[in-house]
């Protein structure tokens, strides 16, 4: 993953056709061996003092990670987290796209946010189903978080992206990843400290 950051970034601000194994270890801080490593395990050698064409090692990364499909996902609870998540345009790098958005505030329930109309909490269930949706982004109060979580794995949501301060309780085949927003900023005042 970064690998590909660093190349699809790169690659826009200088416009290189290729990159050396040196020149991404550097950039990344990691040793030039590990990156023909990694890339040896998805198929990837360099041209000989050429290096990488980046085009190709975007586009093998992409496949490898599942990038190169795009997935759909629904997010639940529009507040200022969820609306900055809609309305963030990085994600179709990565293949995600969020089909709808979802809220039980009346409020907000038929505003537009990033050209997505949120949709009332009932409308949930039949449209997951409808549209074969995998993968929940919840950005909801702590207090509700773990009944959404098992409304969504009742639907057939695979996958749930936590932005909640809640430790989330599902069954073994269903992944959850958390971002704990308050361990990254205890880590960055823990820094700051010293």
């Amino acid at each position: 993953m970064r690998y590909y950051r660093f190349l699809a970034e790169s690659t826009a601000r200088k416009g290189a056709q290729t990159v050396t194994s040196a020149q991404i270890a550097e950039a990344l801080d990691i040793d030039p061996t590990q990156v023909r490593k990694d890339f040896a395990a998805i198929g990837l050698q360099g041209m000989g003092r050429v290096g990488f064409d980046v085009c190709e090692v975007c586009r093998a990364i992409r496949v490898t990670l599942g990038f190169d499909r795009e997935y759909e996902a629904v997010l639940i609870g529009s507040g200022q987290l969820g609306s900055a998540l809609l309305a963030y345009s990085g994600f179709a790098r990565y293949g995600l796209r969020i089909a709808a958005a979802f809220d039980k505030d009346e409020r907000r329930v038929g505003s537009q946010i990033a050209g997505c109309t949120v949709k009332p909490m009932k409308a949930m269930k039949p449209f997951v189903q409808r549209h074969k949706i995998r993968l929940a982004i919840l950005t909801t109060p702590a207090e509700v978080s773990q009944k959404l979580a098992d409304r969504l794995v009742a639907t057939g949501v695979k996958a749930i992206w936590n932005f909640t301060p809640t430790v989330l309780t599902v069954p073994s085949d269903v992944l959850v990843r958390s971002e704990h927003i308050s361990i990254g900023l205890s880590q960055i005042a823990h820094h700051l400290r010293q």
